[in-house]
């Protein structure tokens, strides 16, 4: 009965060592260590979220950053091509 019982608690204390190794390792390769790295500033992973536009041609939407932007009819706005853009440009210039 003794046996068991020290069986069992040499088991939970390997348990608690597994346990603790594998979250400094999380914590020294996760989020955070980015954090620690740059400085201050967290790098942007490619999961972060970045703000999409439509492009009202095809309807498709595009990250802000990869965007071709133009004024169309007074407006500015965002195009996933350059063939989308000339369309806007040509159906603005057939409705003048």
């Amino acid at each position: 009965m003794l046996r068991g019982i020290l069986y069992f608690l040499y088991f939970l204390l390997i348990l608690s060592f597994v346990r603790f190794v594998a979250r400094s390792v999380g914590r020294l390769f996760g989020p955070a260590s980015d954090l620690r790295r740059s400085g201050g500033e967290p790098r942007r992973s490619a999961r972060q979220a970045e703000d999409l536009v439509r492009d009202r041609i095809c309807n498709t939407y595009v990250p802000r950053s990869r965007a071709l932007t133009a004024k169309v009819g007074g407006r500015e706005e965002h195009f996933c091509s350059e063939a989308c853009r000339d369309r806007a440009r040509a159906t603005v210039a057939r409705a003048s």
